[in-house]
């Protein structure tokens, strides 16, 4: 199997206030923030502080370290390891070291997930639990309230009050359509062509593309959703995309599919512009910058290239990763594991110097402007878990030589805000909290 991650923009999270539906799933219902029992744990659950002693507060990790998609997950628990390390160093959080103490492999396989939530509740009693995995199973973690962060590329964070995905724990694909119709424009694109894979994390946002794009106006010339995730040709794509004569493609491909694509672009020398989803990444650039020279893409956190005096939380990140794990510096998924353990600091802190899994919870849903240090924009947790409401925010990069450039900027500010609209869509001001300077 290759990767099915690769679509990183499917973390998009509620980036302003807003009422929320009720929703419920599993044992924990949500709501509305100050009804009763809202955003904490079900009653019986994480009244206890496993892993917490005089000196540390253990965690666990439930990744996929092993495998052929192991590359697009496992960089989460070393962006984690770097901001506790770098929080250790300063003495930790309430004079407890935060220790990732059980670093679990799940080897890409869904029973394997299952079995080892078991083994990090029941036998390493971790009091927190992160996660990067296709196979994110997370009924077992519901049930024991047990504080979970991590990577949402499976859809299935959404609802519980302990589960907190990196960004926000609604995956919503309609987010970020917005943006891409502003980069259409921008680029003076009229005709569309989008691939991807014959899986939900990468079809899910491309299809929702097609029928959201298609109707408000834009020409979509060519689709293809069906490409197997293991070892995919997009060739005979691109022969198509030439007939259709298309001057913008989308992919929801991961950076293998993307760089056979482009090199088949390069090959059939089309004149296309491209926007590829599976954010930016260091290391393939480095590989393949004559292919991906004017590619653009969309993150939604500060570009790594971006003006350090203007973002101090991008200075903070370069400096711990450079020094703890100088290897993933620029690597998406490391840049979601920062943001995690950024949240589980933010939430022992607020807890108290004696925290319990509840009241890590609890004080966590009261964060309404978390932004990890300065590398994103304001999560509101009261309303995350349920709804992602407008504005939403991504910053769009594009590589130019060896690095990411932030582009379509206003003055220093590299995010951009929308409204949901599609069709013409404009500009609105960031959200107050969002680090770097105000827009326009």
């Amino acid at each position: 199997m290759a990767a099915l991650a690769a679509v990183s923009l499917l973390t998009t999270a509620a980036t302003a206030a807003g009422a929320v539906t009720t929703t419920t799933t599993g044992s924990a219902t949500t709501g509305p923030a100050g009804s009763s029992g809202a955003l904490q744990c079900p009653a019986g659950t994480g009244t206890g502080a496993p892993g917490v002693t005089r000196t540390q507060v253990n965690l666990g990790a439930i990744s996929t370290l092993s495998g052929s998609i192991s590359a697009d997950f496992a960089p989460l628990v070393k962006g984690a390891q770097a901001y506790f390390d770098m929080v250790n160093a300063r003495g930790g959080v309430n004079g407890r070291k935060v220790t990732l103490a059980y670093n679990l492999d799940d080897g890409g396989t869904p029973s394997r997930f299952v079995s080892l939530a078991h083994t990090v509740v029941d036998q390493d009693h971790a009091f927190g639990v992160l996660s990067s995995s296709y196979f994110f199973n997370p009924t077992y973690l519901v049930a024991t309230c047990t504080p979970t962060y991590g990577y949402n590329v499976t859809g299935n964070w959404q609802g519980p009050p302990n589960l907190f995905g990196s960004g926000g724990s609604v995956q919503t694909y309609g987010s970020i359509m917005p943006e891409i119709a502003y980069l259409l424009q921008k680029t003076k694109s009229t005709s569309l062509a989008v691939l991807a894979y014959n899986v939900p994390s990468s079809s899910g946002a491309c299809q929702t593309a097609v029928k959201r794009l298609g109707s408000a106006g834009y020409h979509v010339a060519y689709t293809d959703l069906k490409l197997p995730p293991v070892n995919a040709d997009p060739t005979p794509d691109v022969q198509r995309i030439l007939s259709s004569h298309a001057d913008f493609i989308l992919s929801c491909m991961t950076v293998n599919g993307n760089i056979a694509m482009a090199r088949a672009v390069k090959q059939y020398g089309l004149a296309v512009k491209q926007l590829w989803l599976n954010g930016s990444d260091q290391s393939a650039l480095d590989k393949y910058a004559n292919l991906m020279q004017g590619v653009y893409f969309l993150v939604q956190h500060v570009p790594l290239t971006a003006d350090q005096k203007a973002y101090p939380g991008l200075k903070k990140y370069l400096s711990a990763m450079k020094r703890y794990e100088p290897g993933y510096v620029g690597t998406e998924t490391a840049i979601q594991g920062w943001e995690s353990a950024a949240l589980v600091v933010a939430g022992l802190k607020a807890a108290g110097k004696n925290p319990t899994q509840a009241a890590v919870v609890k004080a966590t849903n009261a964060l309404t402007t978390f932004t990890a240090d300065g590398m994103m924009t304001p999560v509101d947790w009261q309303v995350t878990h349920s709804e992602a409401t407008p504005p939403f925010c991504s910053a769009f990069i594009q590589a130019r030589g060896d690095v990411f450039t932030p582009v379509l900027t206003q003055g220093k500010q590299v995010f951009a805000c929308f409204g949901p609209g599609v069709r013409n869509p404009k500009r609105v001001p960031p959200k107050a909290g969002t680090p770097g300077p105000r827009a326009g």
